[in-house]
């Protein structure tokens, strides 16, 4: 709050009055620069937090999404192997009896062990700053590249609702096989000619949209480390994604 002090001595000509006047002006422009200035001063700093906090993000995205790469990597070689099962003991009528191939727990080239699973990268620093509108405090470009990788994540969302619902189906058809007990896995001995030709099926289609899910990690990710890289224009963040499209159809 700005105080405005009454002269201490009368005012007895116009000169006492304007050099008062000028007095309390320059006093306010000064309360109002300092201000102003404390005001630039913390949104500075709130700036610069802002875009770390973003980067730290999108660190941490890059190395869920690398993880992801792996995980679908191994668990596809299993998956391939598991289908060549089904397929083979459907060739034969169900006369041939494979046990089910167990999914791969870890990554074997991996020294810290850490189990196998998809991991979801975050998105908290973006959506708190857009919420609270800390992010009109970027430039205009830098928000709209932040912007850009937000719609990424949408679509890496998306992708992963569609996946989770099909493995959803394909883990409950498993669970008309097995014993029921935590842990367990389908005996395949139990199913019949019908049973192998539908999981073969629900298999050939799961192997479809894990390869979809790479598709779009792999694309997702190409936007990531181009603002890692410094991409200053989302036309620069465009140009990486479509150049990440071309890659994938070769």
């Amino acid at each position: 709050m700005l105080d405005v002090h009454s002269p201490h001595e009368a005012v007895h000509t116009w000169k006492d009055f304007f050099i008062h006047v000028a007095i309390i002006c320059i006093g306010l422009l000064i309360a109002i620069g300092l201000e102003q200035t404390v005001e630039a001063l913390h949104h500075h700093h709130q700036r610069q937090q802002l875009r770390e906090d973003l980067r730290g993000e999108s660190e941490r995205v890059h190395a869920a999404l690398q993880q992801d790469l792996r995980t679908f990597a191994l668990e596809r070689v299993w998956l391939l192997e598991l289908r060549q099962d089904v397929d083979s003991m459907r060739a034969s009528g169900g006369k041939i009896k494979l046990p089910y191939r167990r999914r791969p727990a870890f990554d074997p080239d991996d020294p810290t062990h850490t189990p196998l699973g998809p991991r979801w990268p975050p998105d908290g620093v973006w959506q708190t700053a857009r919420e609270s509108s800390l992010v009109g405090l970027l430039p205009r470009q830098q928000a709209e590249i932040y912007a850009s990788l937000a719609f990424q994540h949408q679509f890496f969302a998306d992708a992963t609702s569609a996946w989770i619902a099909d493995q959803t189906k394909l883990i409950s058809f498993e669970m008309r096989f097995d014993d029921g007990q935590p842990g367990s896995t389908p005996d395949l001995s139990r199913m019949s000619p019908a049973d192998l030709n539908e999981y073969y099926v629900m298999l050939t289609h799961n192997l479809a949209l894990r390869d979809t899910m790479v598709n779009r990690i792999k694309i997702y990710d190409a936007a990531d480390t181009a603002v890692l890289d410094g991409a200053t224009t989302r036309n620069t963040l465009a140009q990486r994604i479509l150049q990440q499209h071309l890659d994938l159809e070769r």
